[in-house]
């Protein structure tokens, strides 16, 4: 692991200086010695006095202003858990207010982009107004830019779904370097690899890596294949707060995509199964591996303009073993309590569990669906169905969740 980093490292400082060295028109008169804190704040106040126009490349503020309203029905082994009356303190029916601002800058072989979202509760009692997450900043540069080849190297933050598709995983902060190299052959297919490493706990040392295996348009059709696998293991894993990153996941997704002339819509089916190899039997699943998962689904129409709407459909089938709790992206199970696999807490702190108490955020099938419809051109209506229940009951208390969710939607 240690070699890894720093040949990440040494190849990251190498290629990011041949690519920006070709582009950074900003001379130091000063000598490297005579360089201190006062002579950096004065280049950066002066770089910042160069337009868009005199240094060139586009420029791009937009946004998006949402209002959402959640409703929740949950039951733990048939006893109510949400609102009035529940066994914990959580709304039954939420309402957010939430404003992104995104703003995204490039040129010929070079970009960044940055997102900042204010996520708050609506409410003179209940509400907030401080919630403020760095959900993307990043910038890339492309290293090799041939007529059917690519290569493309990107620094900093986003979401690991993002860069990689899965319904069920891929919902952690990817911190880290990004490689992506794309190759087309004509009449066969488009091939891409996506590969990087990514910080997990800076202060154990604990990185990650992550790849994505594509193939599109194989064969000049709507014909698509995935294969990633992330590695979020760092040692041998004997406590149980150290279980919860004893995880290897490998997913292999096939998709067809399509226009139909006849509907003149655009139609997708999907499907995906998963496995944890690192996942060992253990008290808390009743010494048997609980360590697969797999979804299937359909998605029609895209929206663009007004009048446009779009629909997806899915059905999602987890073990609780297959996915960390804190990287899964699926239906999940409510959870009010916020227990984890391995901990009372799911966020890793706490006593351990057992098979009678265990939660976390797999263990459950189910299905979700999600519409979309264009008002207008700038203004979007979003909702949101899903539904899950227990898949092994022998596996911690017997969970039933359903949730709906609509959201207004302004983007500008």
């Amino acid at each position: 692991m240690r070699y890894c980093r720093l040949f990440y490292i040494g190849v990251i400082s190498f290629l990011t200086f041949q690519l920006f060295a070709q582009e950074v028109d900003v001379q130091f008169e000063e000598k490297r010695e005579e360089i201190d804190m006062d002579a950096l704040r004065k280049w950066i106040r002066d770089k910042r006095l160069i337009t868009t126009k005199e240094i060139g490349g586009d420029l791009s503020l937009s946004g998006e202003v949402r209002t959402e309203f959640q409703n929740y029905d949950e039951k733990r082994d048939g006893v109510k858990q949400r609102g009035p009356g529940g066994a914990t303190n959580l709304a039954a029916q939420s309402f957010d207010v939430e404003v992104d601002l995104i703003l995204d800058y490039r040129r010929d072989r070079t970009w960044s982009a940055v997102k900042l979202k204010f996520d708050n509760d609506m409410g003179i009692a209940s509400g907030t107004v401080k919630n403020i997450k760095l959900d993307k900043a990043y910038f890339g540069g492309r290293v090799v830019d041939g007529d059917t080849f690519t290569f493309d190297i990107e620094l900093g933050r986003r979401k690991l779904i993002n860069v990689f598709e899965s319904k069920l995983e891929f919902g952690s902060l990817f911190d880290g370097v990004l490689f992506k190299f794309s190759k087309a052959f004509e009449s066969i297919a488009n091939f891409y690899v996506s590969t990087g490493a990514f910080v997990i706990d800076e202060r154990v040392d604990h990185f990650g890596e992550v790849m994505e295996f594509g193939m599109l348009r194989i064969a000049d059709t709507g014909l698509v294949s995935k294969l990633s696998f992330i590695n979020w293991k760092k040692n041998s894993a004997t406590t149980p707060q150290k279980l919860r990153y004893n995880y290897m996941v490998t997913q292999f997704l096939l998709a067809y995509q399509y226009m139909s002339s006849y509907f003149n819509k655009f139609f997708k089916f999907y499907a995906a199964g998963l496995i944890n190899t690192a996942a060992d039997r253990l008290p808390v699943t009743n010494n048997q591996k609980a360590n697969l998962g797999w979804y299937a689904g359909m998605s029609v129409g895209v929206v663009r303009k007004k009048y446009d709407w779009a629909l997806d459909a899915n059905f999602q089938w987890l073990e609780a073993q297959a996915v960390p709790d804190f990287d899964a992206t699926g239906i999940g199970r409510g959870n009010a309590q916020r227990v984890g696999l391995y901990t009372t807490n799911i966020n890793g702190s706490g006593a351990a569990t057992t098979s009678a108490t265990a939660v976390g955020s797999g263990n459950y099938y189910g299905f979700e669906i999600d519409l979309l419809y264009a008002i207008t051109d700038n203004l979007t209506l979003e909702q949101n169905f899903k539904l899950s229940n227990t898949l092994d009951k022998e596996i911690g208390p017997n969970l039933q969740y359903r949730q709906y969710e609509a959201e207004f939607i302004y983007a500008f």
